[in-house]
């Protein structure tokens, strides 16, 4: 049963941590320009699983965005008809994200350490 919340616990850190990872990749390449929509950089997202499953995989990764093209004739990186890709990225969205995703992972951390203390703690009373 202790190794049930663990594993709980432990599953919701990767989470987490994957979604602070995602939330950094979209705000690092917000502002990344292509030549194409094809090579163009897309948001991603992550999707978790039903608690059930969640505690045999990882969670998916998604790259789901969309792409705005820009006219800029004058750009290096512009097409043959002078547009150039970006992602179409809220940096305010993407901070939230990062955000909550941190908060969770420090309640999980709590949760972990509470665990612990608990363990400890019904180790004493054994003595």
């Amino acid at each position: 049963m202790i190794q049930d919340i663990y594993q709980v616990s432990l599953q919701g850190l990767a989470t987490e941590r994957t979604r602070i990872e995602v939330a950094t990749q979209n705000i690092a390449n917000a502002n990344a320009i292509s030549g194409s929509a094809e090579a163009a950089y897309r948001a991603k997202s992550v999707m978790s699983s039903a608690f059930a499953q969640s505690l045999s995989t990882e969670p998916l990764v998604q790259a789901n965005g969309e792409v705005k093209a820009e006219y800029k004739p004058e750009h290096p990186l512009a097409d043959s008809k002078g547009m150039i890709y970006r992602p179409d990225i809220d940096l305010a969205s993407q901070m939230l994200q990062l955000n909550m995703a941190s908060r969770a992972y420090e309640a999980n951390i709590r949760a972990l350490n509470s665990i612990r203390e608990m363990n400890s703690k019904s180790l004493e009373i054994g003595k």
